[in-house]
């Protein structure tokens, strides 16, 4: 006959305390009558010899008991120690073969690149592999992933910086109190990203005894479907013209054109739609920004004046001063400086909401779709988009003040870590803020 080992309970910190109250409980005539710890021990799912060891150790840590003296339950209560019940896992069990203060100070001294893995990091050291499992269950030690980010020289730094201080309220920067940012309700950021079909390294959820999907082929990763994109995208806020949200969302424009097949092959018949992609020129920028970008900001927008169109440095974008850009907007708004370009910093990603992480949450999103084709992407890509939430949008311009506020504390560098916000608790609030460093 084979009997199955009962599973050991984990004597948790309320579970003690549990215990020692229906002990107390039981206290007649100054005394634990006999069978008090067999039926606690019933009631909560532990041994009599455990419920029995519990109350005797509690017992002793109680200032001024005595063995073998009545038994006071209200005296009990009142006098136990709050940490009678102090539960320390991590000091049960045999001591440990490696000392781990001194293990976490050499690893310290290893150089990061040594210590990419478990594996790796336990050879550096040279102790068991194990061991250095252990230390991460209990999170003595912890995964970092190193990103790759631009690299500045001291102009870069500088133009940040002033980018960044550039964004302060005037009427808080001088004054006692924390300097906060603009709102950045008047700013619109623009960007272009390549949208993939399908990505290297996909996972699915199969069954047990389902076999593994078919693999995605391509004739090389090179050639995998793609389509770029031009996003435009402000700060949600409530329009208290229209008395509506404004969701932030100016549009999401494909960039390329359709055609139509002309021979035929086994995915397309002759006069199949397909979608050709069109390199990104000085010239496709601007009529994009004229046909598309610029109507519906004065149709979304929910102010028509001192708007700023923030783009990157990239060789087709406009330069600030473009004659014909001032022209167009004379004739959408009436005035040539109701929407203004603007350059952000080189080397700068970071301080453009859409690569700051807009791209990348679209792009997590619209993959759950599976588009089979170009078009397919195309159409998913703006339906994600227009399904985006505002108050995720709105948290990302609250990164991107966190961001601007380190970019302050490390006087212009990028080698800084994004830190935590309560993204909830500031999402109806207008401005982010920070201390001078």
């Amino acid at each position: 006959m084979v009997t199955t080992r009962k599973k050991r309970v984990a004597m948790t910190e309320k579970l003690k305390k549990d215990v020692f109250m229906a002990c107390v409980v039981r206290v007649s005539r100054e005394i634990l009558p006999y069978g008090s710890f067999k039926a606690v021990g019933e009631t909560h799912k532990i041994h009599p010899r455990t419920v029995a060891n519990l109350w005797y150790s509690t017992l002793k840590q109680i200032p001024g008991y005595q063995p073998n003296t009545p038994l006071d339950p209200v005296s009990l209560l009142a006098n136990v120690p709050e940490t009678a019940f102090t539960t320390k896992f991590e000091n049960s069990g045999r001591n440990p073969k490696h000392d781990r203060d001194m293990l976490l100070q050499e690893i310290k001294n290893i150089d990061p690149t040594a210590r990419r893995t478990i594996r790796s990091l336990a050879g550096a050291v040279g102790i068991p592999v194990m061991t250095i499992w252990r230390m991460k269950q209990s999170k003595k030690l912890k995964v970092h992933t190193m990103a790759l980010k631009p690299k500045l020289n001291d102009d870069h730094r500088l133009n940040r910086l002033f980018h960044c201080i550039a964004k302060n309220d005037k009427n808080t920067i001088n004054s006692v109190a924390e300097m906060t940012f603009k709102s950045m309700y008047n700013e619109i950021h623009i960007d272009e990203k390549w949208f993939f079909l399908v990505r290297d390294g996909l996972r699915c959820i199969v069954t047990q005894d389902e076999p593994p999907p078919k693999a995605i082929s391509v004739s090389h990763k090179s050639h995998i479907t793609k389509v770029m994109f031009l996003s435009a995208l402000a700060r949600p806020r409530f329009n208290h013209t229209t008395r509506q949200e404004f969701d932030g969302l100016i549009g999401i424009y494909p960039v390329g054109e359709i055609d139509m097949y002309v021979r035929a092959s086994h995915g397309h018949q002759p006069g199949d739609l397909k979608w050709c992609n069109v390199n990104m020129d000085r010239d496709l920028y601007r009529d994009m920004l004229f046909n598309f970008v610029l109507p519906d900001v004065k149709k979304k927008m929910p102010i028509d004046n001192n708007i700023i169109l923030q783009q990157d440095g990239a060789k087709a974008h406009l330069p600030d001063d473009d004659p014909l850009f001032a022209a167009k907007v004379t004739e959408l708004f009436g005035d040539p400086t109701a929407v203004k370009l603007y350059t952000q910093p080189a080397q700068s990603p970071d301080l453009n909401v859409n690569d700051l992480g807009f791209f990348n949450s679209l792009q997590s999103r619209y993959y759950q779709t599976a588009p089979k084709d170009a078009l397919e992407l195309i159409e998913m890509v703006e339906e994600t988009y227009k399904n985006y939430p505002a108050k995720k949008l709105n948290r990302i311009w609250l990164t991107l003040q966190s961001v601007m506020n380190q970019v302050i504390n490390q006087r212009g560098d990028n080698d800084y870590t994004i830190p935590h916000m309560k993204k909830k608790f500031w999402n109806d609030k207008t401005n982010c803020h920070y201390r001078w460093m």
